[in-house]
């Protein structure tokens, strides 16, 4: 009797090796549909994220000087200038003068914009106006009306003197009265020099007599200027940006300060106070209801405004589809550009799938509240 020998199988079989294969697939599938969900989701967090953060630094940025405006500190009235504005324009004129305290423009250009400043099609810009960081002081010396400076007594321990830098636009005053002017010193002196007219933009007449003759405290204050608007940007997208009043060598210029980037537009209305009582009556646009584009008319009527912002992210292909929504502040204007498309009855529609908010925001002017 023979004996049989068995071989052990070696290897899989055809069949194992395709249900290994499909179930090494099935979880393969499942790892990368795990992946694609969450690198879909972090794309998408990271646009939504992007444009709120866009939307919040907008609207604070805004909101904080539009509180300020009208600001003289002690000054019951507008100060005494100095500055030498014989030959600038109203808008110009406007821009280094504590009134108006704001001041709009509708889908247009400010007029004291050049033509190399870029402002995005049917946007709104407007300027706020102010006395800012303030500063007391013990006079020092005579400091009469016709002094031509005026002498301050600075502490032992503060190492910037006046803290005014040559070139920047100074307010200067108590309750007695208030100046405006050019300084000429550095911010280390102990004193405030008048610039003559060889800057820009210079002071009228430098040994003019002051508003009074400072024998009492003072404060001095930096004069702030701040345009916003929205620019248009080669190559990324738009951004909101203001334009600050900034001393350069000993004369002081408009420099444009990019704050956010994704901001496509910007509409603003004004609350305007029709009855006295220092409360918003209706909220209109620039150049309607007397707020005249020159500064002149109702813009002292102005207690509030009501800033609205699109902002986009710089993501693409975020959404499945395209964002459509109703942007009240826009009714009006139609336009068709790269990031969004408008319609007459206020309807926008984001390009690129996009992802889009809008961020409306009412701030009231501290100085004009009840």
């Amino acid at each position: 009797m023979k004996s049989l020998s068995l071989n052990r199988q070696m290897g899989l079989s055809l069949i194992e090796l395709m249900v290994a294969m499909l179930i090494s697939l099935i979880l393969l599938g499942g790892v990368l549909q795990v992946f694609l969900s969450s690198k879909d989701m972090y794309r998408t967090n990271t646009a939504v994220a992007r444009v709120q953060e866009a939307g919040r630094f907008a609207t604070e940025f805004m909101a904080f000087d539009i509180r300020q405006a009208g600001y003289k500190g002690e000054c019951l009235s507008d100060p005494l200038s100095h500055l030498d504005m014989g030959s600038a324009t109203t808008d110009e004129k406007n821009a280094f003068s504590t009134s108006p305290a704001i001041q709009g423009w509708d889908n247009s250009k400010p007029v004291i914009f050049g033509a190399a400043d870029s402002t995005r099609e049917d946007t709104d810009a407007f300027i706020v106006k102010y006395a800012g960081d303030g500063k007391e002081f013990d006079p020092q010396g005579t400091n009469n009306a016709q002094t031509p400076s005026l002498g301050v007594e600075v502490k032992v321990d503060d190492e910037k003197g006046t803290g005014a830098y040559a070139g920047q636009i100074v307010l200067l005053g108590n309750s007695t009265g208030c100046d405006i002017f050019q300084n000429a010193n550095n911010a280390n002196a102990s004193s405030f020099q008048r610039a003559g007219k060889n800057v820009d933009p210079g002071n009228e007449v430098p040994t003019a007599d002051w508003s009074q003759s400072y024998q009492k405290k003072l404060t001095s204050y930096i004069f702030r200027s701040h345009t916003y608007y929205v620019r248009d940007n080669a190559g990324r997208l738009p951004s909101l940006v203001r334009k600050a009043l900034t001393p350069s060598g000993n004369n002081v210029i408009f420099a444009d300060e990019e704050l956010v980037e994704g901001v496509i537009d910007m509409q603003v209305t004004y609350g305007l106070d029709q009855d006295g009582d220092r409360l918003a009556d209706e909220y209109v646009k620039a150049g309607t209801n007397n707020l005249v584009a020159t500064g002149t008319g109702d813009w002292d009527k102005v207690v509030s405004a009501r800033i609205s912002i699109l902002a986009v992210s710089p993501e693409i292909n975020v959404l499945e589809e395209p964002q459509t929504f109703v942007y009240p502040a826009a009714v009006g204007i139609e336009r068709d550009d790269d990031y969004a498309l408008y319609e007459d009855d206020g309807t926008v529609t984001i390009k690129n799938n996009r992802v889009a908010q809008v961020y409306t925001a009412t701030v009231a002017i501290r100085n004009r509240l009840p």
